[in-house]
């Protein structure tokens, strides 16, 4: 029985990039190109390519085109580990660009996630992590001004947990979080350079020192096509 088109093509690009004819970051032809290529509509190859993204293949870079991936960025979501980590273990080149940072006074939510009294002050983060010049994450953090005086902008373009670590006394012990897949927001979609209503995966973290205090609640917004989340489970 012969194959539906879509899936022809789809064949076609996986086995150009599982014989190396392909390798990570290459540009595929653009859709345009494929359609000539295959006689066949732009629907057509746009679910191809769809499909090949969702599977971990190719991933899209808003405005530039379709790329070859690496395997997808896995995060251990049993482990306490800072996205510096992550993209160091992977072999991509870390950068963090702060959107934003303010001292403001905490919502009822947020003043409940840290611990706070009435008239605490946090220090609000906004940044867009990237691997390999690829936004793969936006990060919002809520951090208790008393526990972070010191905090600048210039300290959270680095790893935040090499900052604690070469400036503190304090231990991180354990987090608490909750994991959900959502669609992205039109201010998203601009910051991570997906397109509007493409998947995403949320962690809301609340990490925790080992003397029981919270020092962080942090909203993390991940690209799908560039991550997966990983469990070791033990009966």
């Amino acid at each position: 029985m012969q194959l539906p088109k879509y899936q022809t093509i789809e064949n076609e690009i996986k086995s150009q990039i599982e014989n190396g004819e392909l390798k990570p970051g290459d540009m595929i032809p653009s859709e345009n190109q494929l359609c000539e290529l295959h006689n066949t509509s732009r629907m057509t190859v746009r679910q191809a390519l769809n499909n090949l993204v969702i599977e971990g293949y190719l991933f899209k870079h808003k405005g530039r085109g379709t790329f070859v991936s690496k395997r997808k960025i896995e995060k251990n979501i049993q482990g306490v580990r800072g996205f510096t980590e992550e993209m160091e273990s992977e072999g991509r080149v870390v950068k963090s660009i702060v959107k934003n940072f303010a001292i403001i006074q905490p919502s009822k939510e947020i003043k409940e996630k840290l611990f706070l009294n009435n008239g605490d002050q946090v220090v609000h983060v906004e940044r867009v992590r990237y691997g390999d010049d690829i936004p793969v994450l936006h990060e919002e953090l809520y951090l208790p001004l008393d526990v972070f005086p010191d905090l600048t902008k210039a300290d959270m373009e680095d790893s935040f947990y090499t900052y604690i670590a070469n400036n503190t006394n304090f231990k991180i012990s354990y987090c608490i979080q909750v994991i959900e897949a959502t669609k992205s927001s039109k201010n998203l979609s601009q910051t991570l350079e997906v397109s509007k209503d493409d998947p995403v995966l949320v962690i809301k973290r609340n990490t925790f020192l080992n003397n029981g205090r919270p020092f962080e609640y942090v909203i993390s917004t991940y690209r799908s096509d560039q991550y997966r989340f990983v469990q070791h489970a033990v009966r």
